[in-house]
């Protein structure tokens, strides 16, 4: 009888161990899964090079639309390569990217004054082999009289410095 009473006072005694693995297990799943989204922002590409460039910050990022302009078919060397407009792993359309501009643009608007451009700038990165034009005609889809986002960044990479 006094081996049983022993044996109870030692198990407990005895830390469960399984809650706190079970809590440590959900975190690292939660830290997972958002540093998996602060990515989706930008597509795999080869920014063209420049001698201006400037570190981005990552401020505002609250107000930046970051747009990436990437080829279809990379492999492919064909005079007219085709594009797609992709924000956050979407891919849109000049239309569609008009009417995902303008819902954007309307959440950063002093409403006080609608004919005011929006407080939101976009950042456009594509790929260093695109035509001009399809930079050209998101720059175009930005300065809609509806859309209204006068304010663009571009993304490049620094160029290497001869030694």
């Amino acid at each position: 009888m006094a081996k049983k009473k022993k044996a109870l006072e030692q198990k407990a005694d005895e830390l469960n161990m399984t809650p706190m693995i079970d809590v440590v297990f959900n975190l690292l799943i939660f830290f997972m899964i958002v540093t998996d989204m602060t990515s989706k922002t930008l597509e795999n590409l080869t920014l063209p090079k420049s001698t201006q460039a400037v570190e981005d910050t990552g401020d505002e990022s609250e107000r930046r639309v970051v747009i990436n302009i990437v080829q279809k078919n990379p492999e492919t060397f064909a005079q007219d390569k085709e594009v797609e407009i992709i924000i956050k792993k979407k891919v849109y359309d000049l239309n569609s990217l008009k009417e995902h501009l303008f819902k954007q643009a309307d959440t950063k608007r002093d409403l006080t004054h609608p004919s005011q451009p929006s407080e939101i700038f976009v950042l456009i990165r594509c790929d260093q082999d695109i035509r001009w034009r399809e930079v050209q005609w998101v720059m175009q889809a930005c300065a809609d009289p509806a859309v209204r986002i006068y304010k663009l960044q571009f993304a490049t990479k620094e160029r290497e410095t001869e030694k």
